[in-house]
């Protein structure tokens, strides 16, 4: 009887010693979001929440503001992630919104400086040709843009990704322009403001770190906690 009651404790602990030691080698499933500091939210009039991530420098993340859209814009506010140790200049390094002072309808039937464009009749936005990726470093065109819309709590906007053609020959593609990333611009605000962003490379599997690049799950979730401050 003892021995058998010395058996199942030792069972026991041994469980829970695996269990503890599996939890400590599991990747952690979800990472904290830190809000925009008060100060760049208030200057560019828009505010973001970013994952607590470190880029190869070992700085943690985090969103600045260049400009004052209260005064007419447009004002930046930008976002650097480098993950190559050899700094090696890239399409997905760094998340910029461009803020103004503008609706969103207004600015995207404009006929300049607009990332997305929405001319008349039409429901559905184009991507500009000034905003597009066009080609890979291989010269392998874009075979295919989608646009679908998005929206957020005081927001809608549009999304466009660009899908690349194939290379063809033996040139390699920049990893950031292969199907292992995903190349988006994006348009968002309501009838008083509007965010653009011409342009970045994101890595199409959901990682919570910045080895291989910054995830579009991540941004995706990022853009779940984005307000504009002008209510």
């Amino acid at each position: 009887m003892i021995r058998h009651v010395i058996k199942v404790t030792l069972c026991f602990f041994c469980a829970v010693a695996f269990a503890q030691k599996t939890d400590d080698s599991m990747p952690p499933r979800v990472v904290e979001m830190t809000s925009t500091v008060m100060k760049a939210a208030k200057q560019c009039g828009m505010s973001i929440s970013v994952p607590n991530l470190k880029s190869v420098s070992d700085q943690l993340i985090g969103f600045r503001c260049t400009g004052l859209s209260k005064d007419g814009g447009p004002a930046i506010m930008e976002m650097d992630f480098q993950y190559d140790p050899n700094f090696n200049a890239r399409g997905g390094d760094n998340i910029s919104f461009v803020i103004e002072n503008i609706g969103l309808d207004e600015r995207m039937t404009a006929k300049r400086d607009s990332v997305l464009r929405l001319k008349p009749n039409q429901a559905l936005p184009v991507l500009s040709a000034d905003s597009s990726y066009k080609e890979s470093n291989c010269g392998a065109r874009v075979a295919r843009t989608n646009v679908l819309p998005v929206q957020g709590n005081n927001w809608h906007g549009w999304i466009a990704e660009e899908t690349f053609a194939k290379p063809r020959g033996r040139c390699k593609p920049i990893k950031e322009y292969t199907s292992r990333y995903r190349c988006v611009h994006m348009m968002l605000g309501n009838d008083k403001m509007t965010a653009q962003l011409d342009g970045v490379c994101l890595l199409r599997k959901r990682e919570l770190s910045l080895k291989n690049g910054f995830s579009y799950d991540l941004f995706m979730d990022m853009l779940k906690t984005l307000r504009f401050e002008n209510e």
